[in-house]
């Protein structure tokens, strides 16, 4: 039954994976800077002038309470770099973590941008990762009726990597399509630093106690006790 599970789970992550795009061989990572316990990546990306970017850090908090910020889509803009508003559209699966949400990004001295979003989530519990999808999609055509520039595309990609029962590595990537009318060499720049900022406003938000003594009786919690008990993870 287990191996079974494991393969069911490698099927899952790959269809996944061509959902949305993140092929291992659409980006050429490259580390640019380093901070800490974090690392900054970027990517040119093919038939773009826009970059991706990437940030991995470790932080001293349990896997299940940064599932449950992740999870709170109504506070992105406390710690998500240049996020204005968010608002939920459509809870799709509640389950298994699928929304549909709108996102406002705040552009400096230029017309804001914004996106439809939808959420997916993977979990490779015998190497305790978890990995959340956020794609521009198109099923709900919401019009915010404020004059912003619908970003042509987005991708995001959030993973939790089980370090132990107190540590957790966060990898925040996005592949964002701003728009015409931007300057590649003042945009560039913003995107690369964008995932790092993020992470580190999450360092705080994580230590909330709200999201600490939610996260005891949430089903993260159950999915990583069930991670540890079944052996595939250090304590």
């Amino acid at each position: 039954m287990m191996k079974k599970s494991f393969i069911t789970t490698v099927i899952l992550m790959l269809l996944f994976v061509a959902q949305t795009g993140f092929a291992s061989d659409k980006y050429q990572w490259k580390l640019v800077d380093t901070e800490n316990d974090c690392q900054i990546y970027t990517s040119a990306v093919a038939g773009k002038e826009y970059i991706a970017a990437k940030a991995s850090c470790v932080f001293n908090a349990r896997i299940e309470t940064i599932g449950l910020v992740l999870r709170d889509i109504a506070n992105y803009p406390a710690w998500m770099e240049d996020c204005k508003e968010t608002k939920m559209l459509k809870v799709v699966d509640d389950q298994n973590d699928s929304f549909i949400f709108w996102f406002h990004q705040h552009i400096p001295l230029k017309t804001d941008r914004d996106m439809v979003l939808k959420s997916k989530v993977v979990m490779d519990i015998p190497k305790g990762q978890h990995f959340i999808y956020a794609d521009l999609t198109n099923e709900i055509p919401y019009d915010s009726g404020k004059g912003y520039v619908r970003m042509p595309s987005f991708s995001s990609l959030s993973t939790l990597e089980w370090i132990d029962r107190e540590h957790t590595r966060v990898t925040f990537m996005i592949d964002p399509d701003l728009g015409d009318g931007l300057p590649k060499f003042i945009t560039n720049p913003k995107i690369k630093d964008t995932p790092l900022k993020s992470l580190k406003r999450m360092m705080k938000i994580v230590k909330d106690p709200k999201y600490i003594e939610a996260a005891k009786t949430s089903k993260y919690y159950k999915y990583a006790e069930e991670t540890l008990k079944a052996g595939y993870v250090k304590p």
